[in-house]
This record gives structure tokens, C-alpha cells and sequence, in this order.
């Protein structure tokens, strides 16, 4: 293989990551959302977000293992497999609806820029 489809690959997963944690965030607000009026059950979201964009926000990433269960900086594909969920608090209707609508769109979003990928693929191919 050739760098390029080495960049092509890279997008692919990018874009499959970021579908499976939108069906995640679908799993995670349809549990709140779920437990509206259960007592004593508090919302739930997952951690990885908010960590992605303090990072953004610093313009760094500091991957430190400073514990032996902190999973190792390096195995990108066991962080991958494992998200942690936050508690939030009591479960805000009007909240969970407005995370559902965003999480809807970046997964639709994220459908067509992956179709988008193929069409572009399928192209190149036939030229």
C-alpha cells in the first residue's frame, strides 16, 4: 500500500469511530430519557467528549499512565473499547432531548461525509 490509501484509511476510521461513539451517545441518552422518573437514578454521559475538547480548548494531548489501571497511552484500541460514563445529575428532560437532536445530526453528518468518501472512491476508480 501507498501512503494515500494510508490516509484514506485513517479517515475510514476516524469516521467510524466517531459513528460508534454517536451510537453510544444514542444508547446513553435513550437510558436517561428512559429513566426520566426513576428514583434516585442520575444522567449519564460519556467522559470522552468532554476530555477530546479540554484537549482541543489546551491545543494538547498529555497522555500520561501515572497509575498501573490507567490503561497505557500507547493501546489506542483498548481505550477505544472501554468509555467511561459520568454521572450529571438528575435527569433533565428538555437536556437529554437537545443532546438526542445534536447526537442525531453529527451521526448524519457523519453518514454522508462517509458517503461522500465512497462516491469520491468510486470515481476514482471508474476513471
Amino acid at each position: 500500500m501507498d501512503d494515500s490509501s494510508g490516509v484514506f484509511h485513517r479517515t475510514i476510521q476516524a469516521v467510524h469511530d466517531r459513528l460508534s461513539l454517536n451510537s453510544l451517545n444514542q444508547k446513553v441518552i435513550s437510558g436517561n430519557i428512559a429513566n426520566l422518573n426513576t428514583p434516585g437514578y442520575r444522567a449519564k454521559e460519556t467522559a470522552f467528549e468532554e476530555a477530546l475538547r479540554e484537549s482541543i480548548e489546551e491545543q494538547t494531548l498529555r497522555l500520561v499512565r501515572s497509575r498501573g489501571q490507567h490503561l497505557d497511552p500507547g493501546d489506542v484500541s483498548k481505550a477505544r473499547n472501554s468509555p467511561q460514563l459520568v454521572e450529571t445529575g438528575p435527569v433533565d428532560l428538555d437536556t437529554e432531548m437537545m443532546k438526542l437532536a445534536k447526537n442525531s445530526v453529527e451521526y448524519s453528518y457523519m453518514v454522508a461525509m462517509l458517503n461522500k468518501k465512497f462516491t469520491m472512491l468510486r470515481q476514482a476508480i471508474a476513471e
